[in-house]
């Protein structure tokens, strides 16, 4: 099997029609203008720059129309796109560079001095500049950044005028087949080196269709992007399928409440978020009054979502159907429908389309219903495997299963339960302790606006759970207080030992709570 350029499909389809929108300045291109634009950025691929098919370019930028259109033009010149995340700095940045060796970097000007400093000691690359695009923050200089190379960043040509110098000739995708990289997504490396996830054309066919038979998307819809495009969420969920289908993609520079406020009570039909944004977009002073009249499917994913956050939103007649994947997956595993969401919270509901999922005890054996064990899933959806580590690849799929290291159970009627993270339980007294249950218990205490649990070493029960907890804006609760109320509603073993207060929790990049940071910082917690 293979993949055609969709793309190009859709602007011979609907030339005029919009397929990427900025959200802050509305400024719309239509199929026609995208596929011209990203015909522009193959040629400079191919012809100026000679990248030979499966070559590497780097991308570190934010989200933008621009992004997309380089995603596309890497498709039709066969050139595999890496995706930086421009939150890391040039010292995690640099080992990534070292894996993927790409031939080239397109780089957002606020970004130079995090390239400058990336690319420091290593070849000169041809490269342009995105400016203006991405909105971002601009990030200064690190002491030590070499100047020299700064200036030849600065210096390259912006991405308008690169596009401007191609011939504007349409270049339609050859066939790809299903198993031809597209490109790279790095993992966090919280858990050590960070792994290049390959991306295959067959991966993000596979995502859009699973993504239709889940919720219905067609080329009616208008999607708001929120999330980073080096992410899987950004890319996949469901920027990729809504092109692939015909609609229309909103693209978010960077997540702001009251922005997606605005456009989720207009224009947007289909919406994803973390947690975390659902949670900033219900905390903006606009949300008790919102009206969301076009939208026609909310879903979410990437970390357990507190069961108070999915009732605050239910109040508002939203049901949020909460799915899951992961950037080995393409991401889409899972997303329940609507009546599922409503009947049982906090359930995934029954693997999508082509994906096949197994729950296994420690020994490999199939557990039974309500047993609880790690996910595996199988299925065209799934990566080849990591960049340049076959090792790591043999770690994790194994006869064919990907081992996804979350916790999960089925219930009698077969819809899936993501229980926890491996990593994150902890064994207390003998007994097994998945932060997610507290966590959801903490976020329905009054006062409370976040919280993380963690398992911190005790001499008497080996590991003990501490409790990091924002509160909500003039609320005052102490460690003995969220104690009792622990204590009223759990088993014994899982009351938080420890509780301590801060002003904000840590996130990945993907909005996820960053729990290997909450380790470091008090994993010695007595």
């Amino acid at each position: 099997m293979y993949v055609v350029d969709w793309l190009h499909k859709q602007a011979q389809h609907h030339p005029d029609k919009p397929a990427l929108v900025d959200s802050a300045s509305g400024e719309a291109r239509s199929y026609r203008q995208v596929d011209e634009r990203a015909s522009r950025f193959a040629e400079l691929l191919a012809v100026r720059w000679r990248l030979a098919p499966g070559a590497r370019v780097a991308v570190l930028a934010g989200n933008s129309a621009d992004y997309l259109e380089m995603l596309y033009g890497c498709a039709k010149a066969g050139v595999v796109m890496v995706c930086l995340n421009w939150r890391l700095p040039a010292t995690e940045l640099a080992p990534i560079i070292d894996d993927a060796q790409p031939s080239a970097l397109v780089c957002g000007e606020e970004f130079l001095a995090v390239a400058a400093a990336m690319l420091a000691g290593r070849p000169p690359l041809p490269g342009i500049v995105v400016r203006g695009a991405s909105g971002a923050k601009e990030v200064r200089p690190a002491p030590g950044t070499p100047a020299g190379r700064h200036r030849e960043l600065a210096d390259w040509p912006d991405y308008e005028a690169a596009l401007d110098a191609s011939s504007g000739r349409i270049v339609e995708m050859p066939c790809r087949p299903m198993d031809e990289a597209w490109y790279l997504l790095y993992t966090s490396g919280t858990t050590g080196k960070p792994k290049g996830v390959i991306q295959t054309y067959g991966m993000a066919f596979f995502n859009a269709v699973h993504a239709m038979l889940a919720t219905k998307l067609t080329g009616d819809d208008v999607l708001l992007a929120a999330l980073p495009f080096f992410h899987t969420g950004g890319l996949n969920l469901y920027a990729n399928p809504i092109l692939f289908a015909g609609g229309t993609v909103v693209v978010m520079r960077q997540f702001d409440a009251g922005e997606a406020l605005r456009w989720l009570e207009t224009e947007i039909t289909q919406f994803l978020g973390v947690p975390a944004v659902y949670l900033f977009i219900a905390q903006h002073p606009r949300f008790a009054d919102a009206r969301f009249a076009k939208m026609r499917h909310w879903s979410a994913g990437g970390s357990p979502m507190p069961l108070a956050l999915l009732e605050t939103w239910a109040k508002k007649g939203v049901t949020i159907c909460f799915g899951f994947g992961m950037t080995e997956t393409g991401p889409t595993v899972f997303i329940p429908d609507e009546a599922t969401a409503r009947a049982k919270p906090g359930s995934v509901g029954k693997p999508v389309g082509t994906m096949l999922t197994r729950v296994v005890d420690a020994q490999g054996r199939d557990c039974a219903p309500d047993q609880r064990g790690e996910l595996l899933v199988k299925g065209p959806g799934v990566t080849p495997g990591y960049w340049n580590n076959p090792e790591a690849t043999q770690s994790a799929i194994r006869d064919g299963w990907l081992h996804t290291g979350d916790v999960a159970y089925f219930d009698e009627d077969g819809d899936y339960w993501i229980v926890d993270r491996l990593k994150d339980m902890f064994i207390s007294g003998g007994e097994n302790v998945y932060p997610a249950e507290i966590e959801n218990l903490l976020y329905r205490m009054p006062g409370v606006a976040e919280a993380a649990v963690i398992g911190v070493p005790d001499p008497k029960w080996v590991e003990v759970g501490l409790a990091v907890i924002v509160l909500e804006p003039g609320a005052w609760l102490d460690e003995a207080s969220v104690q009792a109320y622990c204590r009223e509603r759990l088993a014994g073993y899982k009351v938080p030992r420890h509780v301590r207060f801060v002003d904000a929790l840590p996130r990945t990049p993907a909005g996820k709570i960053e729990k290997p940071a909450l380790r470091q910082r008090y994993g010695g917690a007595t």
